[in-house]
């Protein structure tokens, strides 16, 4: 039976192309935008838009990305934003002016042909035919886990390179060629190190694995092991530049460290979720917004949200029994199916492999990988399936399809009424896993292709545009959303020419999240270059943890990363000079004035307002203050326990505002006239990257005051500087030197080795 497909990869080109087209043409050609899902509008979408400001700001006035101030209060951008939420495919498209709802399908799509292409590599590496390495091509692209993260930026640019990474494992096993992995090893850790932790892992697997398909034995297997983690050291080494801080910035932060230490989760959900996810297209079910949605969702006490997307095609529920058929079974392939189902269904295990954070599903993208490299051989070699289990086979995955949705409401507590509008969804995916298994049965190889690309384009549909969730923003809410405040700049540009003194003053506004922000986007300032007081921060700065000391039901939102600050007296403390407004009744300011109206919003000013910062007189403990006390911030410091001597012996007499300042990206410029030696706190949240000088001499920094920065000043005259240069920037790029350097000699020797 002929196997090769003529011209494959154009093919596979057109193929992934018509896939795509049920995907994004519905948003092209429609009504609604192709802004899907909250974290789309909550953090990529402002989160893209703060890139571009950033990157213009470096190409026009030379400022290095390292700082925004419009990432809630100020955020070390380099190491929070540029790696971590913002990736390279995104870099070209925030250097022109189009839109994000545009961009982001643009990026997609190239995804979408990476992943493809990328698996085809693998494949054709592996000597699959070109029929087969298209099938396996197709089932990793539209795979439903990939479905799920392409709406995630921050997950689906890295999950596409998955194939090419382990063909770099792969040609050192065969070839002993390290190079690929190396450069592999570099791209994916600056890529996403929060990601590529977990993949690290399971390469450990993958290499016995593939050791032991290549050889049949074990033989030098550990030797050659080590090797590997000496390239594997130096492709990392050479990423320090960017990991470094990453790592140093997110340490700090809540999402690290709250991992669960329990054996048991609270809810059946999560095993049954995983028992179905292989048979079951989860991502065209987790996401509707429907009652449906919560049975292939489960959020744990930690706000991990777990959802088991396993499913890579009909294709892969219906030969992944023949790997424990006599003919087929290998001990080793059984042992690490068992070994992966058993790290996913105890938590703690699970939060290991999370990076020792929440437990979470996120690191099965890989299993999604293996268990499609696994089953390659049964479409390769169709003699290898035990086809009395196939027809066995179709019969249970066809009847699972149908029950599971209902098992999964009665295991919930719920009655069956209550998925009523979602029940057709059961049949929905079964004529085509009908024509698939028939396929398989009776050797159709065209009929299984076509069947396979009907099947992904249907499933693709429905995990998107077929979502109510997923086209619920309209291309009109759109463009609104986009001009809430005007055109970029435009309301900052406008609030400058409201006093002459704003010109050299700091001051942040009170946007209301409700009223003027629909409460659609707690992320909203970054779209418009607004120093706000709201964000879903998931990397915010680990000082900020201090900040919600101050006042956790108004100042944290509904997420322990999420922050609204509404608390009248915190507005103070960070410089917030003005409120925009629908209502008067709707303005936060204890005192306050009318300025004007901004189209059809109004403008309040805070009498209250102080430039940048003040001296302070008094200061107590975080141990000795409450939130109902937040009155007392208007003069008094709020320190650590272990700073209380030092800083008391610092304080003066008198409150002296900042009177004149400049920001300029990383730098910043202030100056103050005092009649003697006094503490300055000032509205910027405190980093150990910023560098601050007084009169030119480096001074020590504290966090005080709920994580901003407090400096002695002395009496007199006071010129204050502050450069910001993210931390571990400078040992990161020594580390990424002797990377470099470990890579050249390593290339020289194996050069030498070739001709000799």
């Amino acid at each position: 039976m002929k196997k090769d497909i003529s011209y494959p990869k154009l093919v596979l080109f057109l193929l992934i192309s018509f896939i795509c087209a049920f995907i994004f043409l519905p948003y092209a050609l429609g009504t609604q935008a192709f802004i899907v899902g909250w974290d789309m509008r909550t953090i990529y979408m402002s989160n893209f838009e703060n890139l571009r400001t950033v990157l213009q700001d470096w190409l026009h006035n030379g400022n290095l990305p390292f700082w925004t101030w419009f990432s809630f209060l100020g955020n070390d951008f380099y190491s929070s934003k540029l790696f971590y939420f913002n990736d390279y495919f995104e870099i070209p498209f925030a250097l022109t002016d189009m839109k994000y709802d545009h961009a982001i399908m643009i990026m997609s799509y190239i995804k979408y042909l990476i992943a493809g292409f990328g698996f085809y590599a693998y494949a054709k590496y592996n000597h699959y035919s070109s029929r087969t390495s298209i099938l396996g091509s197709l089932m990793f692209t539209f795979c439903a886990y990939l479905l799920y993260v392409m709406p995630h930026p921050f997950f689906s640019s890295f999950y596409v390179f998955l194939p090419l990474y382990f063909l770099s494992v792969d040609r050192y096993i065969v070839e002993k060629k390290f190079g690929f992995f190396i450069f592999m090893v570099f791209f994916l850790f600056t890529n996403n190190y929060y990601i590529f932790y977990s993949v690290s892992l399971f390469t450990i697997l993958y290499f016995i694995y593939r050791w032991e398909k290549e050889y049949h034995n074990y033989k030098n297997m550990m030797k050659e092991a080590f090797k590997l983690i000496g390239y594997y050291i130096v492709g990392f080494l050479l990423s320090g530049i960017v990991v470094l801080p990453e790592a140093l910035n997110i340490l700090g932060n809540t999402r690290v460290g709250k991992r669960s230490s329990t054996l048991l989760y609270e809810s059946l959900l999560p095993y049954f979720d995983y028992l179905f996810g292989l048979f079951v297209p989860a991502s065209a079910l987790a996401n509707r917004g429907t009652p449906v949605s919560s049975l292939y969702t489960y959020v744990t006490k930690n706000d991990s949200v777990m959802q088991a997307y396993l499913w890579a095609s009909s294709i892969v529920a219906l030969l992944f029994p023949q790997l424990f058929t006599k003919k087929n079974r290998n001990p080793l392939h059984i042992f690490f199916i068992v070994l992966i189902s058993v790290f996913a269904l105890v938590p703690i295990l699970s939060s290991i492999l999370h990076g020792f954070s929440e437990p979470s599903f996120r690191w099965l993208a890989s299993v999604v990988f293996f268990l499609i490299v696994l089953i390659l051989p049964f479409l390769e070699d169709k003699e290898r399936i035990h086809f009395p289990l196939l027809k066995k086979t179709i019969v249970c995955v066809s009847v699972i399809s149908l029950l599971a949705t209902p098992i999964l409401q009665l295991l919930s507590g719920k009655s069956l009424s209550d998925l009523q509008g979602d029940f057709y969804l059961c049949i929905l995916f079964l004529p085509t896993l009908l024509c698939i298994g028939y396929a398989l049965y009776q050797k159709k190889e065209r009929l299984l292709l076509c069947g396979l690309v009907i099947e992904l384009a249907f499933v693709s549909f429905m995990s998107f545009y077929g979502s109510p969730d997923l086209r619920n923003v309209s291309k009109e809410d759109y463009k609104r959303w986009s001009t809430l405040l005007g055109e970029k700049n435009e309301y900052t540009n406008f609030t400058k020419t409201l006093s002459e003194e704003n010109s050299h003053q700091f001051y942040r506004n009170y946007i209301d999240p409700e009223r003027i922000y629909w409460s659609v986007s707690t992320s909203f300032n970054l779209d418009f270059n607004v120093m706000g007081l709201i964000a879903y921060d998931s990397t915010y700065l680990p000082s900020m943890n201090d900040l919600i000391l101050l006042d956790k039901e108004r100042v944290q939102h509904y997420l322990p990363w999420t922050f609204n600050i509404q608390n009248p007296d915190v507005m103070n403390l960070v410089s917030t000079k003005y409120a925009v407004v629908m209502e008067e009744t709707d303005v936060p300011f204890k005192n306050y004035e009318f300025v004007t109206n901004y189209y059809a919003m109004s403008i309040y000013e805070n009498q209250d307002y102080f430039n940048l910062g003040k001296t302070y007189t008094k200061l107590i403990t975080y141990n000795d203050y409450s939130a109902t006390q937040s009155a007392i911030l208007k003069d008094t410091i709020l320190v650590h326990e272990e700073d209380q001597q030092e800083i008391e012996k610092l304080l003066g007499n008198e409150e002296v505002a900042i009177e004149e300042v400049t920001i300029n990206g990383n730098y910043l410029y202030a100056n103050l006239n005092t009649k003697e030696n006094g503490f300055l706190v000032l509205s910027v949240p405190y980093d150990k990257g910023w560098n601050v000088k007084r009169n030119g001499q480096t001074m020590k920094t504290y966090c005080v005051s709920g994580g901003l920065t407090g400096i002695p000043v002395e009496a007199g005259y006071n010129e204050i500087e502050m450069n910001f240069t993210p931390r571990g920037l400078k040992v990161g790029a020594l580390i990424s030197l002797v990377g470099l350097v470990a890579f050249i000699a390593l290339m020289v020797l194996k050069q030498r080795k070739r001709s000799i």
